[in-house]
């Protein structure tokens, strides 16, 4: 079952009635001298290099609470592999299911959210992603030991995470489809399914605001002045932030003429793309399997150029120029090449043959030559990082990583 029907299935089914067995936190007493909640889980420091001047490559573990290290410049050689997969989290004992993360622009930090979603991750009552009922957490990494140097509590679910240019801030939403089916047990309003998008202070790891956006809000991408947030939200609608208002204002945007709701979405926002050129918005909404895109200006959608592509559409990467479109999408397991000017599809490149199942992500390297695709498995085995020679449309090598990978990123080292 690709991941797309899995969530459909989940939500369905807590629209039907939860089993409660899953939601209860078991009674137990730890045995003598097992602390579950330690301070300072990972206390001694990683063995891993610092990062070089070169670049490493960041890829987040959601079901086996690690974070897969490969070093960018083996990219299209026989030294292409994974350089060390280490620990992520802050309970050693349970999956806590770290997702995404953000590269301080400096280099000296990183950020990955806690998603406390994993099925059967202990003690607490963790689900399928989006359905647990644990707070989550965004935790700060010293990039040249990988050691734990601040984390904040946030609400459950945590989705998306993004830093400020400066580096001063995070934003990260919550991804929250078990408030929707609670509320809709509860007869409730779409109000009140609504989750936030907090703001954190990334130099204390404290939280500056808590904006209530729109039901389960995922991928989260600011302007280029950094004055609005947009956020994709499972109620087939975009969230646009204003960050200069105090406190920031929110409206939202239907992405499609007849859209659905929280409940009963039509067409399941759940990742963006923005263009570096235009600042248009690309929505890739996955139950239509289109692309949409969001006018800034306007701040209306314009369904003329709308791309249909033949599975979910999942996080994309622009060129510097802001000319072509690497679009990832499920089922297929290809990366759409789409000309965002005439909204064409000119070319797919094929992963599949290549080992990549349930495509996630794609990211370019400086040069543009290169795209790291990393790819979810089948959630039970590893996943696959991919290094695409986007000319050629050539795989130029494949990683396994580690269980159900579901972001790429790089960090730079420091001079």
């Amino acid at each position: 079952m690709n991941r797309t029907m899995g969530w459909m299935s989940a939500l369905a089914l807590l629209l039907t009635g939860c089993d409660e067995k899953a939601a209860r936190v078991l009674d137990v007493a730890p045995p003598d001298g097992l602390d579950f909640a330690h301070e300072e889980p990972w206390k001694e420091a990683s063995t891993v290099p610092p990062p070089g001047l070169g670049g490493r490559i960041i890829i987040t573990n959601s079901l086996d609470d690690t974070l897969s290290l490969v070093e960018l410049n083996t990219v299209g050689t026989p030294g292409f592999r994974e350089l060390a997969r280490v620990p992520v989290g802050l309970n050693p004992v349970e999956l806590e299911g770290p997702h995404h993360s953000a590269i301080a622009p400096a280099g000296d930090f990183y950020y990955v959210g806690i998603s406390n979603y994993v099925p059967g991750g202990g003690s607490g009552p963790h689900g399928a992603h989006g359905t647990g009922a644990d707070d989550g957490y965004c935790l700060k990494l010293d990039a040249r030991d990988n050691r734990l140097v601040g984390s904040v509590r946030v609400n459950p679910n945590p989705g998306d995470v993004i830093i400020s240019a400066d580096g001063n801030t995070l934003y990260q939403t919550h991804f929250d489809t078990l408030k929707i089916a609670e509320m809709a047990r509860q007869g409730r309003p779409e109000s009140d399914m609504n989750a936030n998008l907090a703001i954190i202070d990334a130099r204390t790891m404290t939280r500056k605001a808590m904006v209530e956006v729109c039901p389960a809000p995922h991928a989260v991408r600011l302007s280029a002045d950094e004055r609005t947030a947009y956020v994709a939200c499972w109620s087939d609608e975009v969230a646009i932030v204003d960050l200069t208002a105090q406190p920031p204002a929110v409206t939202r945007v239907k992405v499609a003429a007849g859209a659905g709701g929280a409940v009963t979405p039509r067409h399941q926002p759940y990742a963006l793309t923005m263009s570096p050129s235009s600042g248009e918005v690309w929505v890739s909404s996955m139950a239509s399997r289109q692309v949409q895109v969001l006018n800034p200006q306007t701040r209306e959608m314009m369904p003329e150029r709308a791309v249909p592509l033949r599975g979910p559409p999942m996080f994309g990467a622009f060129t510097a120029d802001g000319r072509t479109l690497y679009l990832p999408y499920q089922l297929v397991d290809a990366v759409a090449v789409i000309d965002p000017e005439t909204g064409t599809v000119q070319r797919e490149l094929p992963l599949s043959e290549a080992g990549c199942l349930n495509v996630h992500q794609i990211m370019l390297t400086p040069d543009e030559r290169v795209g790291l695709v990393v790819c979810e498995g089948d959630h039970v085995g590893p996943g696959t990082l991919h290094a695409v020679d986007l000319a050629e449309g050539t795989v130029l090598g494949t990683v396994e990583v580690g269980i159900f990978p579901d972001s790429v990123n790089i960090l730079w080292g420091q001079p």
